[in-house]
């Protein structure tokens, strides 16, 4: 399966727990990593995309939604996505989420998305890190995923 790891981060967390998505499902599956530079997002011959970044104001970080609001609409017609993002330990009604505004549009642009999306937790800290545990249940969660989208290709966490 061919898979995309797409995503925003602003202290590094995120950048981080995607390099730990990929090597976690890299000894079965052809992934690529990509951060988010303002260039148009390519998910062209893919079979499953991650898109993960910060929550900020309670939705997606502006170069990830920037991003997302570029695919066409029904471009990704047919591709299975997931979502993910990093956040405060609190509700999701007070922090938001990036994963859920991430989800609408990439529904938009006609991708699949597996439910719920995933949230990650960071610390309060300046800069905040993530949580301990967070990147082993990271790996965990991108098995998970690709055993739902094509079971005969998943591998055993």
């Amino acid at each position: 399966m061919r898979i995309l790891i797409l995503y925003d981060s602003k202290f590094g967390n995120t950048r981080h727990l995607a390099e730990t998505m990929a090597a976690a499902v890299s000894d079965k599956h052809a992934v690529a990593t990509r951060a988010i530079t303002g260039a148009p997002t390519d998910a062209v011959g893919f079979d499953l995309v991650l898109v993960g970044g910060p929550t900020h104001a309670h939705g997606a970080s502006a170069p990830l939604k920037d991003a997302l609001k570029e695919l066409p609409k029904g471009s990704l017609h047919g591709v299975h996505a997931a979502v993910f993002d990093t956040r405060f330990r609190m509700p999701r009604v007070l922090t938001g989420s990036a994963a859920e505004s991430a989800a609408k549009m990439l529904r938009r642009a006609g991708a699949e998305v597996v439910d719920p999306v995933e949230s990650f937790f960071v610390t309060r800290g300046s800069p905040p890190e993530l949580d301990p545990g967070e990147d082993t249940r990271a790996a965990a969660w991108a098995h998970n995923v690709v055993a739902w989208v094509a079971p005969e290709w998943s591998v055993p966490a």
